[in-house]
């Protein structure tokens, strides 16, 4: 556990547990963060500071959380999830009361907050309140995600370009790379889409001065921004899908051919030897062979034999290829 307790008056502090908690009377207003909280822990932040029981389990549980905000009492909750790693989700729990603001996350997550501790610094002398911390931290998400979206839109444009100049032996892994940014398109997609009906109801809530209100504006743009890019890079990355499956199907194609040109250069080849088999059966019979004594004369009792075989052979011939020409098979 890692605790960030952020106040207009002490500043920034960090703790590794919630006694700092004794003395938050003190204070005009705080931004208490939690990183990686238990349930225990939850539910005493929960006790403290007068958190629904429903609240607490919003917050303890982030495998079924959802964005989404709610007024509860004199507080609200707002559930903005984020990624972490291109394709893992996860939550990002903040709790919005009077002069104070709970914030829940795992560590990987941590580099949000980090980043609104560098913004808050740069605003250092102007009057700072709960409700631009909240836009901060809700600004801050929604730019990881237009950035982790541009990432993604780079290696979809450079996929498209290599499968329209590359050559198909070049495309190695390429198919599994089109999955790998299709999963993480749908992943962005699902994260957005939620999350404008969330800032609206924040801005309305919260947005006490038309600066600030024009501050959540501006991240509904980016969220409507956001969603154009995933729809612009799912159209390429599938337009690319399909030349490449195209090109797949033309290369096997172009193979099947050559396979086939091969297959019938050795039939010809087998064919011209067909003869030859066909007279060394005719006269490697053990049977009279016709001249095989030139003094004998030629009689039909001595060759009958011999022209029995030779007349099957030549009748299950003709048998073959009259079923072939009936069956059309010389004609393809």
């Amino acid at each position: 556990m890692r605790v960030l307790l952020l106040s207009d008056i002490n500043g920034e502090q960090w703790a590794q547990d919630l006694s700092m908690l004794d003395e938050t009377e003190k204070y005009g207003w705080l931004w208490l963060d939690v990183t990686d909280p238990t349930q225990c822990e939850v539910e005493q932040l929960g006790q403290r500071f007068g958190l629904h029981p429903l609240t607490v389990e919003d917050i303890v549980d982030d495998a079924t959380s959802q964005d989404k905000m709610e007024r509860i009492g004199g507080y609200a909750l707002v559930m903005y999830r984020t990624t972490t790693d291109m394709t893992a989700e996860t939550a990002f729990s903040i709790v919005v009361g009077s002069g104070w603001i709970l914030s829940f996350h795992t560590s990987a997550a941590q580099m949000h907050v980090d980043r609104v501790l560098d913004r808050l610094q740069e605003h250092s002398n102007e009057l700072l309140g709960s409700s631009f911390v909240v836009y901060a931290l809700i600004d801050e998400i929604t730019d990881w995600l237009t950035m982790t979206m541009t990432q993604i839109e780079h290696d979809v444009v450079q996929i498209d370009n290599a499968v329209m100049t590359q050559v198909p032996e070049e495309h190695t892994g390429m198919l599994q790379h089109m999955g790998l940014l299709r999963r993480r398109i749908v992943g962005i997609q699902r994260l957005q889409l939620g999350k404008p009906d969330v800032v609206r109801r924040v801005a309305r809530v919260l947005g006490s001065n038309d600066e600030l209100g024009h501050h959540f504006r501006d991240v509904c743009d980016h969220l409507a921004a956001l969603g154009s890019l995933c729809t612009q890079c799912e159209v390429v990355l599938s337009r690319a899908h399909s030349n490449f499956m195209a090109q797949m199907s033309l290369k096997m194609n172009q193979t099947t051919h050559g396979l086939g040109m091969f297959s019938n250069r050795w039939l010809v080849l087998l064919g011209l030897m067909l003869p030859l088999q066909l007279v060394a059966m005719a006269f490697g019979q053990n049977v009279y062979v016709p001249w095989m004594y030139s003094d004998q004369p030629l009689r039909f009792d001595t060759i009958a034999p011999w022209l029995g075989i030779m007349g099957c052979i030549l009748l299950a011939f003709a048998v073959g290829l009259g079923f072939a020409w009936y069956r059309n098979y010389l004609s393809r």
